[in-house]
């Protein structure tokens, strides 16, 4: 779910955009994002640390092809991710995609970048498009992260790199007063077990990365006290040059 470093301000503005959206305020909750453009906005700003931390691990160049799944209204490709080469994000919700395609207007005209509406189980790109791919704020909640590991295994090119975002660091678990973040075939607040999905799903070099959640004492805090940590959890892992038995 998304983190800020001001939950309060996230509250009342996630109560506003339901309002607007006519949506129920739980439904966007428990999809991990808030709706409409404000709501992407305190998305994004809650979320400033993971995304800082995710572009040092990923360490993107100007001759990166660069994907991110489940992209939202696009802040990780349009302020992270620019030096790439060329960058493309797929996310399920349509409104999220029309956001991000106005912010890479100008890439997308260019031809050095595309926002696609679709599924993370079905990626609609060839076979080694890419040579990194990121995924974040998504991972407990997809509903077959098996296939989703398959198909960005598939789209990377030997010896691309994959970076997700799994989560809050819990050594002992999360705080009993949290959903335990369960996909349909993994815990996620166990990383033995999200090793071994990633590695079975095929990708090596897999390692833990860990960082901060907030950006300053008073989300430090708030998070330690509401969710229990003030770490958070990315993997990095690498397509083998070589698959099995090629």
């Amino acid at each position: 779910m998304r983190r800020s470093i001001a939950v309060g301000t996230i509250v009342a503005g996630a109560a506003v955009a339901g309002v607007i959206a006519r949506r129920p305020l739980k439904a966007h909750l428990a999809e991990g994002t808030l709706p409409g453009r404000g709501g992407s906005w305190i998305n994004s700003y809650g979320c400033r640390p993971m995304y800082r931390l995710i572009a040092d691990t990923l360490e993107a160049t100007g001759e990166d092809d660069l994907l991110d799944v489940a992209c939202g209204w696009g802040e990780f490709l349009a302020v992270h991710a620019a030096q790439a080469r060329r960058v493309a994000g797929i996310d399920w919700s349509e409104a999220k995609v029309r956001l991000a395609r106005e912010r890479l207007a100008d890439r997308i005209a260019a031809g050095t970048a595309e926002v696609v509406h679709g599924d993370a189980t079905v990626l609609p790109w060839a076979e080694a498009t890419f040579s990194a791919v990121t995924l974040m704020d998504a991972f407990p909640f997809l509903p077959d992260p098996r296939r989703t590991l398959s198909e960005i295994l598939r789209v990377l090119r030997p010896g691309g790199r994959m970076v997700i975002h799994i989560g809050m660091r819990w050594p002992d678990g999360p705080p009993k007063h949290l959903p335990h973040p369960i996909t349909q075939v993994v815990d996620v607040s166990d990383e033995d077990a999200v090793r071994k999905l990633i590695e079975d799903a095929g990708f090596g070099e897999v390692s833990m990365i860990y960082g901060p959640a907030s950006a300053g004492p008073v989300g430090h805090l708030v998070d330690l006290r509401l969710m229990g940590s003030d770490e958070l959890r990315l993997v990095k892992a690498v397509k083998p040059e070589q698959t099995p038995g090629s």
